[in-house]
């Protein structure tokens, strides 16, 4: 027989024992330790080597070094702790009393691992030779098993890091750090975030975030691209699977796109455009950018759901601050007294409206659902807090969630939101065709609100068993009184709250365009209170028609 038959028998025999060593291990489910400590000897064997010592890493991505009995400490400085950057071809060693080979474990020249064999120092040239081939056909066998085991530990290593860093309350910030983690591992050289809340009430304006190896350039929020910015106006189209309009704004080759699904159903809230800088991901990459997109998903659909939760009671910029606070719920949402302005302001008339005015329940429905939303919209853009709605009646609060503004800054907000919702009523009414047929029923002159503000200590929090924020005390029931005393188109506040003015009944000083006047004092019973309640009223901008 010749040698090279009797090698090429040896390779046979070596990877038919291997593969049936390592199908035992995988099926008795061992760990590596413990299945390299089967297969190692076994490798030995067959290639005849006397003494073995190998390096790698485990299942954790700890480096492991595991070595026979007879492996002596002199020969170990030639299996280097840090591994090399580069592959190499097995190298022969000349010792005392031995022959040491020595050979990298590698995919495609990444090491992951050293292996050393000793032979008899006997051995011929031409049998070191066919030694070196044995060791050099074992590393192969090795390099596959434990790539398979490296592969795992990057997923779960990717995915670990992104889960605690997904953590984060402010879901972009645990975003940019999870996507320059991934970035930097698989060399992704462009990656667009495209994400948004769209089973939120009327919708909700898709974001972006875009990186360039994995450091955040530009985004939404605060550093808006205004090419992105045209793409998101058409929200159902951006969210396409079919459109690739953000992947025609990456140049390169290999452009991977990633639709993130509500983890519910099957509706879309985001997707992932990325750009390898090699121009292709090979089945590693993509499996773990599609465990990372689930991540994405659970977190985003945790993140939208207490969103949308805060967002019932307060503006975006609230809601998102909140939510980048730690134990925000304890130090800024639990009941407490707190010295607050309350806003109750009502649609006048709104009664004889319906009955008169407007035929069917699905137009009422339509009048409270868009006034509603412009007095959600002006009460948020005064720092307002939304308490609930009573009918047609909202009532706003001024000072939560952080207490952090003047009683006087307060009053005024209040102030000029109540005229913002007076002006706002009627153009909404003239916008829905209502005011003829308002004039034409004899109920008024236009669609309008009455509006009472009033302040003092209050209860504010999250109160009863649907976790309502609202407010308890006597100010929000004068308030109330208040405002029911108010005719259409009426603002009325109390002597209380003018005492937050340093101009008391003299004034405020113009606020976007917005100068008040104060009429009074006089005086309206309240129930179950002997003192009568003390109030003005205000006059906007007195060339405005409608006051």
């Amino acid at each position: 027989m010749t040698s090279d038959l009797k090698v090429l028998r040896l390779k046979q025999k070596l990877n038919d024992n291997f593969d049936r060593a390592i199908e035992m291990c995988l099926l008795e489910k061992l760990p590596m330790q413990k299945a390299l400590g089967r297969v190692l000897p076994l490798i030995c064997r067959i290639i005849g080597a006397q003494e073995m010592m190998i390096r790698t890493m485990d299942e954790n991505l700890n480096q492991i070094s595991l070595r026979s009995k007879g492996f002596q400490k002199n020969w170990v400085h030639l299996v280097p702790r840090d591994l090399p950057e580069r592959d190499f071809e097995p190298k022969a060693y000349s010792l005392e009393n031995t022959r040491l080979v020595v050979a990298s474990l590698d995919v495609v020249h990444r090491v992951i691992g050293l292996c050393a064999f000793a032979f008899n120092a006997e051995l011929t040239v031409e049998e070191i030779r066919i030694k070196v081939d044995l060791v050099n056909s074992a590393t192969e066998l090795l390099d596959n098993y434990l790539e398979g085991i490296a592969s795992n530990a990057r997923k779960q290593n990717i995915i670990q890091y992104s889960t605690e860093a997904l953590r984060d309350r402010v879901f972009e910030t645990g975003a940019d750090k999870a996507v320059k983690q991934l970035c930097d591992e698989l060399n992704l050289a462009e990656f667009i975030l495209v994400y948004g809340d769209m089973d939120a009430a009327g919708g909700e304006d898709l974001r972006y975030r875009y990186y360039s190896h994995g450091k955040l350039i530009h985004n939404s929020i605060d550093k808006p691209d205004e090419t992105y910015t045209i793409i998101l106006q058409d929200k159902d189209k951006a969210l396409n699977q079919d459109d690739h309009s953000f992947s025609a704004l990456l140049k390169g080759e290999g452009i991977m796109e990633k639709a993130l699904h509500n983890g519910m159903n099957t509706n879309l809230i985001g997707k992932l455009i990325i750009r390898p800088e090699g121009g292709g991901l090979n089945s590693e990459s993509r499996d773990i950018i599609r465990i990372f997109a689930e991540c994405l998903c659970q977190r985003l659909f945790d993140y939208n759901r207490e969103r949308r939760y805060l967002s019932r009671c307060f503006c975006a910029k609230d809601v998102q601050r909140l939510l980048g606070e730690p134990e925000f719920y304890k130090r800024y949402l639990s009941p407490r007294e707190e010295n607050i302005v309350i806003l109750y302001t009502d649609i006048t008339s709104f009664t004889a409206i319906c009955e008169k005015v407007l035929d069917n329940a699905s137009e009422i429905g339509a009048l409270v659902n868009a006034w509603s939303r412009m007095v959600l919209d002006i009460l948020y853009g005064y720092d307002g807090v939304f308490d609930k709605m009573v009918g047609d009646c909202v009532i706003g609060l001024f000072g939560p969630p952080f207490f952090e503004s003047s009683m006087e800054k307060r009053t005024e907000n209040a102030i000029s939101a109540a005229a913002a919702i007076v002006k706002g009523t009627i153009e909404l009414g003239q916008s829905m065709g209502l005011e003829e047929r308002i004039k034409k029923a004899n109920v008024a002159d236009h669609l309008t609100t009455s509006n009472g503000i009033h302040c003092g200590p209050t209860s504010v929090g999250f109160f009863g068993p649907n976790e309502d924020y609202t407010g308890f005390s006597s100010a929000m029931n004068h308030a109330a009184r208040l405002q029911g005393h108010a005719s259409g188109g009426e603002v009325l506040i109390t002597s209380n709250l003018l005492e937050n003015l340093p101009g008391g009944p003299l004034g405020i000083a113009p606020q976007e365009d917005l100068t008040v006047e104060f009429a009074g004092p006089w005086e309206i019973a309240v129930k179950n209170v002997t003192k009568p309640l003390e109030y003005y009223r205000c006059f906007f901008n007195k060339e405005v028609k409608y006051v």
